[in-house]
């Protein structure tokens, strides 16, 4: 396994205006757009993938190709980002940074995608953001649009890259959360349907009596009741992904209320084309056989049961209206709580459906059929220049963090992350049975791991030393990941 950490707290995104091209004309670096503005981000992704003895062989000449031990001429690379939604959700300053993939992140690895596929192939970027998301709005925030922009201008070597959004279905919603207009694309082609079976993870979860009750926020719950029952789990995935032979995921470091943390193996829902078979968490309490609040929040009843209803109803104007109270009521239980729709360490659905991704994504063929051997490579590089804390993975708190990290495989890259951000990741659940689990999905265990911190080579076990500073978890999940709770 090979796991590069580089930081620096001075780093700064640059501004759209120079693409996000170098402010330094490096050896290997072969666009010739150089930027006026100073780019010192372009040089970390560098300096990272370096450190990590990527063609260690060539560094610092023209013919450096740090990618080229996983990308050859002729392949088709996706690059995953996180685009999960515009700044529309938050006030603070900078907040989209906090939990959005950068452009400027995202610029130096197309370039080394483009290098190691020397003139022969395809790059796409992008994901399947949130159901709401307005695209065209979150690609200007994050800089996505300028970055593709520049290889319309600038040599690219003949090599197709295409921004792409992978949702299926879009909803636009106005004052009050009121539905205004719909989308659902009615041409499945390019969507592959995966059953993983009594091989999902959530297949545990039907062992009882009972039927679990599946839900995902804002979604009809039959829909997602369709998808999974005993021995029927069915995830539907972009075709694209799925078609491509190297798939570089590139998430935001920032927590998340319903996993703990969310960057690589989180982010594989980022290629789900219809949402609605995403399994976040189960209808009620435990006693109830859910997952979605605590026992002692019993009071969150009604409103999980009028979100409920509201979801129930087919667009028009009672559903309007149930979803206008739905949208005012949620708002007032999030001043006092997180746990509403599975926000808290009780939720035992949502790191199962993720890890169910995680797998479809390395294992899955283009037909949907889950094969014993990887089906494609998938690395990992970490855009934590601005991370998240707090209420994520839509409302975090901006923290300038200068980090990016990559990783050849996602469990020991999210594993890293989480101790970046002072976590114990064998209290995250997703993390921890990424990592030892029967479906874990790394061949050792991470204490074997050395990593290089800041070109040194460090230990798992100091790693957690070389940062000054814990992240804030999501509101319900500070027992469990503070090592000492703040004053209140």
């Amino acid at each position: 396994m090979i796991v590069s950490m580089t930081q620096d707290k001075t780093l700064r995104y640059p501004g759209v205006g120079e693409f996000f091209s170098p402010s330094e004309n490096y050896p290997e670096y072969e666009p010739g757009h150089i930027s006026k503005e100073e780019n010192r981000v372009y040089g970390a992704v560098r300096s990272c993938l370096a450190a990590a003895g990527l063609d260690q062989e060539h560094i610092n000449q023209s013919m450096w190709n740090p990618l080229g031990v996983y990308i050859r001429p002729g392949d088709n690379v996706f690059i995953l980002c996180n685009f999960v939604q515009e700044s529309r959700t938050c006030g603070a300053r900078g907040c989209v940074g906090a939990k959005c993939t950068h452009g400027a992140v995202v610029r130096p690895v197309i370039d080394y995608v483009l290098k190691a596929l020397n003139g022969r192939g395809h790059v796409s970027f992008g994901n399947a953001p949130m159901q709401s998301t307005d695209w065209s709005k979150v690609v200007e925030e994050t800089g996505a649009g300028r970055v593709e922009e520049f290889y319309r201008h600038y040599p690219s070597g003949g090599v197709d890259v295409v921004l792409t959004d992978l949702r299926h279905h879009v909803v636009s919603s106005g004052t009050l959360g009121i539905r205004k207009v719909r989308h659902h694309s009615e041409d499945d082609s390019d969507c592959v349907r995966v059953d993983l079976g009594s091989r999902s993870l959530l297949e545990e979860l039907q062992q009882n009596a009972e039927e679990p009750r599946f839900r995902v926020l804002d979604y009809d719950p039959r829909r997602t009741s369709r998808s999974h029952g005993r021995n029927r789990h069915n995830y539907f995935i972009n075709r694209r992904v799925l078609a491509c032979n190297v798939i570089i995921s590139i998430p935001k470091l920032k927590t998340h209320e319903k996993v703990g943390v969310t960057c690589g193996l989180k982010g594989c829902v980022g290629t789900v084309a219809h949402k609605d078979c995403l399994a976040h968490h189960r209808y009620g309490p435990p006693s109830e056989g859910g997952d979605e609040y605590p026992e002692s929040m019993a009071m969150l009843r009604m409103v999980s049961a009028l979100h409920e209803k509201a979801n129930l109803r087919q667009i028009g104007i009672l559903r309007n209206v149930l979803s206008g109270l739905d949208s005012c009521a949620r708002k007032v239980v999030r001043r006092f709580t997180r746990s509403l729709s599975g926000g808290w360490p009780g939720n035992d659905t949502c790191w199962r459906m993720a890890l169910d991704l995680a797998r479809i994504v390395t294992y899955a063929d283009i037909n949907g059929l889950l094969q014993s051997n990887p089906q494609r490579k998938h690395i990992m590089i970490t855009d934590g220049i601005i991370a998240g804390e707090g209420d994520g993975p839509l409302s975090p708190v901006p923290v300038e963090f200068g980090y990016v990290s990559f990783s050849d495989n996602l469990a020991i890259g999210d594993y890293v992350n989480s101790l970046a951000m002072g976590f114990d990741p064998d209290k995250i659940p997703l993390i921890h049975e990424a990592c030892y689990g029967d479906c874990r999905l790394v061949d050792t265990t991470p204490a074997d791991c050395l990593v290089q911190f800041n070109g040194h080579s460090v230990s798992m076990a100091v790693l957690t030393s070389r940062f000054d500073r814990q992240f804030i978890p999501p509101r319900e999940w500070r027992a469990a990941l503070l090592r000492i709770l703040p004053e209140t």
